[in-house]
């Protein structure tokens, strides 16, 4: 037995203020969402005839009836979607694509610009119409409140190349993007009735 005291060589390590992502950036739950996202949009563009009566014949003699206080739900999802919820779930989804083609590799300007396109698209999706559900629309919030949350972290991180930001990055988003899943999903089966 040796009493040699040697202690083993410390692992080199790079100063923190230039070092890029130590680890990939990880939004593959977005990925998948982002395609889901995509394919039920499609979906959902795709039933637009369906769900829109076609309109009624007038004469000038016979005045246009007013529409109904009580709409179905259907066709209160079908207002929403063609009011602008379908380009802003598109939006939402381009934007989210464009961070994860940005994170792998890490491209740190390609992140900056990509989130900070994100974070002005979901402030002006924030804006929009409610969605007709009280469930969905809460859902909605919170995809919109958590995608946010990432945009900002996104940007953090790419001007400071601060893991810790890109973590609550990757966070943030599998939150926001399960929620957006479960508000697509929602849209899609109202649509599909």
């Amino acid at each position: 037995m040796s009493n040699d005291a040697t202690p083993a060589p410390a692992p080199e390590v790079e100063p923190p203020t230039k070092k890029r992502p130590t680890r990939a950036i990880t939004i593959t739950s977005a990925v998948a969402a982002i395609l889901v996202i995509a394919g039920v949009g499609l979906a959902i563009a795709s039933n637009k005839s369906d769900n829109k009566a076609a309109p009624a014949a007038t004469t000038s003699s016979t005045p246009t009836p007013e529409p109904s206080a009580s709409k179905d739900i259907a066709q209160e999802f079908a207002d929403w979607r063609d009011d602008g919820g379908l380009d802003t779930l598109t939006t939402l989804s381009a934007d989210l694509k464009a961070v994860d083609e940005a994170s792998h590799p890490a491209d740190l300007d390609g992140l900056r610009d990509s989130c900070s396109t994100l974070t002005a698209d979901i402030e002006t999706a924030q804006e929009g119409d409610p969605l007709p559900d009280t469930a969905t629309n809460k859902r909605w919030s919170l995809a919109l409140e958590h995608l946010a949350n990432s945009a900002t972290a996104c940007t953090l991180g790419a001007v400071s190349s601060d893991q810790a930001s890109f973590d609550l990055m990757a966070s943030e988003m599998e939150i926001g993007t399960k929620h957006l899943h479960a508000v697509v999903e929602r849209v899609g089966e109202v649509l599909d009735q």
